[in-house]
């Protein structure tokens, strides 16, 4: 019975440890970009704000706030960028969405 324990143990923490890494490596892997709305004011408005730009693929997280009129999304770089998710949102949704200007532009 003690053996059945401990080997139950040692598998628990072998499946662990996997999926800590991945995990951190996932996070590793994303960035967040602050998106300006101007247009987004309400519950609603951010809804659609939020379907909009988890369509695109590579999205993994949307947060927005109507009464500073942002979405903070949190995307895989290597799958999208900043430009089009903000596109996909202007398209998808009637808001339109703006991304930060790089340096110099």
């Amino acid at each position: 019975m003690v053996h059945l324990v401990l080997t139950a143990s040692i598998l628990v923490l072998a499946v662990s440890v996997p999926t800590s890494v991945r995990a951190q490596k996932t996070a590793a892997q994303t960035k967040v970009v602050t998106l300006r709305v101007p247009d987004m004011f309400c519950g609603g408005c951010e809804v659609a704000v939020k379907r909009a730009a988890k369509k695109v693929d590579g999205v993994t997280d949307v947060t927005t706030n109507s009464d500073k009129r942002i979405a903070d999304v949190t995307y895989d770089p290597a799958k999208t960028n900043a430009d089009a998710i903000a596109a996909a949102i202007t398209k998808n949704s009637g808001f339109k969405a703006e991304a930060p200007k790089a340096n110099g532009r």
